[in-house]
Parts: C-alpha cells; structure tokens; sequence
C-alpha cells in the first residue's frame, strides 16, 4: 500500500516531479571511469563523437544553451561550469538560470558576488531544501559572476505548484504569461504520464499522475519564461535536471514558439556493459542535441529503499 504521507508530500506539496529521492550530496563520480564511453561527448543527431570545443562553438551561437544533469553526479556540474566559462570567453554575457531556485530565492541570486560566493547556497536554502552539496555546485555560479553573468530563479512558485497540484487552475494572468493554452498531446501526456510513474517505483496511485503531469508542465513552462525574460538581451543558460533540459516535452518545447535556436546536453552515466551509445535512451535526437557520458555514481537500485512500501 502506499503511504498516504508520501503521496501528500509528492503532491499536495507540488514538489516532486521526476527527482523526488532525497539528495543529501553529490558525490564524485568514480565508478566505470574505464568505461569506454566515460568521458565522450557525442553528437546525437549525427551520431558521432564530438569534440568540447565543437560544442562550446556551436553554444556560443544559441540564444538558449540548456545543461542537463543528474542531481547527484558531481561530474556533470563540473561539466556545466566548463561550458559556462567556455562561453564566457567567448564574450557571452548571457542569464544562468537554475532550476533549484525559486522567486524567493532571485534576490540572493541577484546580489551574489564572488567575495560572498560561499555563502549563497545557506542565502537560497540549497541543502535544507534537498539539494546536493552547494560546494558541488559552487564553481558554476562562480565562472557565471567571473564572467558577469546575470544569475536567476527559475522556478515556480511552490504556492503555485501547490495549487495546481491540489486541482485548482492557474490564475488568468500566470497563464498567459507562461504560455499554458499551449498543451502537450495526447502521447506527450502519455509518456510522460509512464516516466513519472516509473520514476517514483511504481508507488503512485494512477488518479494523482495527471495532476504531477501539469506540476512537471507547469515547472518547464515557468522555467522558459524565466529564461525568455532574463535572457531577453543575449540569451540565457539553464542549469537543470536532464528531463527538464528534454526537447520533446520539456523547457526546449516551451521556448520553440521563439524560434529554433536552442542547443541542448544531457550529462548521462554510463552503463556497465553497455558500450553502444545508441542504446541510452538519451541518445535520441528528439530529445538532446549532445550527450556527454560520464562516470557514475554508484550501481544503487534507488527504488531498493521503497521496496516495503507497496503490496
């Protein structure tokens, strides 16, 4: 049976989506560093590898550069602060927008400067709010401010997401601003519908998946209008979760209405014994325009502590 409390917190809360599981740190990324495609970067559509500077190059000319990563993979922030400052060289003075904040959190983020670097992550509540180590991610936010780049919330309020989560509708003013008549299809919603479900072990009655469906929309929609109004002058880097960063469904799909000129990559663990890059569901030109493959974490099965959970 599921617990009544867990559904209460995924969902009358309007904070959980598809990275749910407590993050108490990042960890550094050493296991399967031998792996033949740790380390690689690809180009997804052309399906071959790349180089960094191709893809620095090819970012520096997108108004929209949007990083995904796995929350608790130390690599991949390592990863966004190196394209972050490859940008920045390239005389980019574009917004970082980051997902793990939100409107409350934007004054902080705004009066950040690298003398008071280190005491950003306690000003936003990083770690009380779940996030892994804010030294992990520290190095991002420092090459945006060496480089003078504007630093913002990205998401939405979790009064707002509370509301929605509970059935209520969005007031007319938020959704116009945020674009929300333009609705996913009917298999949009399906497969999200299923990764959601998937992503939370199967302990989520189906009657509450539609509404965590709109939570993950609504969260994507905000994070474009973030973008779009931060990024107004010379575009905007998103530093997210991955499934945000995805072109079909999430934050990309809110900025298409602009134009086509975004570039997106997924920081993904590899896999023992998988050596073909094609056969990472990441690999999916629907979905990134780059891969970069790293180390992982560990092999833990995160659905193992939730096991007793369900009958």
């Amino acid at each position: 049976m599921t617990s009544p409390s867990l559904i209460k917190n995924l969902l009358v809360c309007g904070f959980a989506t598809l990275s749910w599981f407590p993050l108490a740190h990042a960890d550094p990324a050493d296991l399967l560093r031998d792996h033949p495609l740790a380390g690689t970067l690809w180009h997804v559509g052309e399906g071959r590898l790349a180089e960094p500077m191709e893809f620095f190059d090819a970012a520096s000319k997108a108004k929209w550069v949007l990083l995904g990563e796995k929350h608790d993979n130390a690599e991949h922030h390592r990863i966004q602060a190196e394209v972050v400052a490859a940008l920045g060289r390239r005389g980019r003075r574009t917004a970082v927008v980051w997902e793990m904040t939100e409107p409350e959190h934007d004054p902080a983020l705004k009066a950040a400067t690298l003398e008071n670097l280190g005491d950003l992550g306690t000003a936003v509540q990083w770690e009380q709010r779940g996030w892994p180590s804010w030294l992990e991610y520290q190095p991002i936010a420092e090459q945006a401010l060496t480089f003078k780049m504007t630093m913002a919330a990205g998401d939405a309020p979790r009064a707002i997401r509370k509301k929605l989560g509970k059935g209520g509708p969005l007031d007319l003013a938020t959704a116009a601003d945020i674009g929300w008549s333009r609705d996913y299809d009917a298999d949009q919603r399906r497969r999200l519908t299923d990764l959601l479900a998937d992503s939370h072990c199967g302990l989520l009655p189906e009657k509450i998946l539609p509404a965590m469906v709109n939570i993950q929309r609504l969260r994507d929609a905000w994070i474009a209008r973030v973008m779009r109004n931060e990024g107004a002058d010379d575009g905007a880097i998103l530093i997210a979760g991955a499934q945000h960063v995805r072109e079909d469904r999430g934050v990309p799909w809110h900025l298409a209405p602009l134009g086509d000129d975004a570039i997106t990559l997924a920081a993904v663990e590899v896999r023992r014994d998988v050596e073909d890059p094609t056969a990472y569901p990441s690999f999916d030109a629907l979905r990134f325009d780059y891969v970069w493959f790293t180390p992982r974490v560990d092999e833990k099965d995160p659905c193992e502590a939730f096991s007793g959970t369900k009958n």
